[in-house]
């Protein structure tokens, strides 16, 4: 955990300014067709109070799709038909309530931002997680759910009737893999506002995977991978962003624990 989000120093501040602590953490359902014939059909999402762990204002809209169709494989998913569609506003209106605030979090923060166009502070818990969850086995939603594991009892009244893929489920979800996550890394903080920043800063590098997700070393420890495969994973052209970031960490790390090791003193005769 140290390599992955190292401590800050404790330094005391006679001024501390708190800043907003409140994030709304939010989800996409999608037409689920390429990026550029996409079209969202559902928006949902809850606000975190960070500094006291409540999770308040549950949203959720459905939005027309302005004529695209909704891909049959996210149909199956998120089963969102075309008649419940009916009648829903257009995004443009359908998004505007979720537009009043400045911090927000997803799971996969870049799909949601980069469909809800929403400005402001974007938080990705699903990167954040890699780094306060490094052990469990996947890191997707409902993984991080069953495997940290998460209480989501706090939420259940608003989780009745919805299932999973639905977007105010999985924004309930994501809120209380937030509070977790927050109570896993402040502790390595300074304070609410120094978490924040670092967790934007994770939020806008690439993932620092836990395990690789192809090639002979895959689903490995990324301690166990052999640095020479590693040297070489950086070198190859076209290869992962997520995978060469992760390389440079540990590669970095190896480094500076060897050095380390030749640095330390011998021990009195």
């Amino acid at each position: 955990m140290d390599s992955l989000f190292p401590a800050s120093p404790l330094t005391p501040q006679l001024f501390p300014d708190m800043g907003p602590t409140t994030v709304r953490v939010i989800d996409t359902e999608t037409a689920g067709q390429k990026l550029e014939e996409d079209a969202v059909i559902e928006i949902g999402s809850v606000d975190l109070d960070l500094a006291t762990g409540r999770i308040v204002n549950p949203m959720q809209t459905l939005a027309d799709p302005a004529g695209v169709e909704i891909n049959p494989h996210a149909r199956r998913v998120h089963k969102i038909t075309d008649e419940m569609l009916e009648g829903a506003p257009p995004f443009a209106q359908a998004v505007q309530p979720f537009a009043d605030i400045r911090l927000f979090a997803a799971q996969r923060a870049s799909f949601d931002r980069s469909r809800l166009r929403l400005a402001g502070t974007w938080l990705c818990t699903y990167k954040l997680a890699l780094r306060a969850f490094p052990d469990v086995r996947a890191h997707g939603l409902q993984s991080l759910v069953k495997y940290v594991p998460l209480d989501l009892s706090d939420v259940a009244p608003d989780l009745e009737g919805l299932h999973p893929h639905r977007a105010l489920f999985d924004a309930l979800c994501t809120a209380v893999l937030l509070r977790r996550i927050t109570a896993e890394l402040l502790p390595r903080c300074r304070d609410l506002a120094d978490f924040l920043e670092r967790a934007e800063r994770v939020s806008n590098e690439p993932a620092l995977l836990a395990r690789l997700r192809f090639g002979r070393h895959r689903n490995i420890a990324l301690r166990d991978v052999p640095t020479d495969y590693l040297e070489w994973l950086i070198r190859e052209p076209g290869m992962d962003a997520d995978a060469v970031f992760t390389a440079r960490h540990h590669l970095q790390k190896r480094t500076e624990k060897a050095l380390s090791a030749f640095a330390r003193p011998l021990p009195a005769a």
